[in-house]
């Protein structure tokens, strides 16, 4: 692929997160959730849905489960982004043998730009590939025009939809896939 972000990224570090990360990725997560989405929410499903997603003990029970694998980006020593892969995690839409899940991929408000996503895309590739899956996939808000731009350069189709609750807002993310 020729796109810019397949250029590698030598000052980003991705190593896989340990259970020693669970708080740095609570804090990571809810921090570039809310960056993401608070302008095009309202503050009460906002705070409902990070309360009930981004907690110590919750991304600790992820990094637990075997199914997962979270990788952190480092860019000097400090919290650049992370991603969560999900084996087993099926979409009606996603016609695979061995399906990959790109369940999150987010980039800290610092860092974007500084080539981190295109990082965290390669390794997600990288994992499936060695891992011997046949379709990455992930579902992204429709209305999240930044991620789907960075998505459609890297090769990812619209293969379907799926419903996302936000808070009590169920609001529409496309279903996109990516042969590996």
């Amino acid at each position: 692929m020729t796109t810019p972000e397949a250029r590698p990224a030598h000052a980003v570090r991705i190593r896989p997160a340990t259970l020693a990360d669970a708080v740095t990725l609570t804090e990571l997560g809810a921090r570039t959730f809310r960056d993401s989405f608070a302008a095009d929410n309202t503050p009460e499903d906002m705070e409902a849905f990070l309360a009930s997603h981004y907690r110590p003990e919750l991304q600790e029970a992820e990094l637990k489960d075997p199914r997962n694998l979270s990788l952190l980006a480092e860019v000097s020593g400090v919290p650049a982004g992370f991603a969560l892969l999900c084996d087993g995690a099926r979409e009606q839409s996603v016609r695979a043998e061995r399906p990959l899940n790109l369940f999150r991929l987010y980039v800290d408000r610092p860092f974007l730009g500084a080539r981190v996503g295109a990082a965290l895309m390669l390794r997600c590739l990288e994992e499936g590939r060695t891992r011997r899956h046949d379709v990455l996939w992930l579902g992204v808000w429709e209305h999240n025009a930044r991620a789907r731009a960075f998505y459609s350069r890297w090769g990812f189709t619209e293969v379907g939809e799926m419903r996302f609750l936000l808070g009590n807002d169920l609001q529409r993310d496309l279903v996109l896939a990516l042969a590996l």
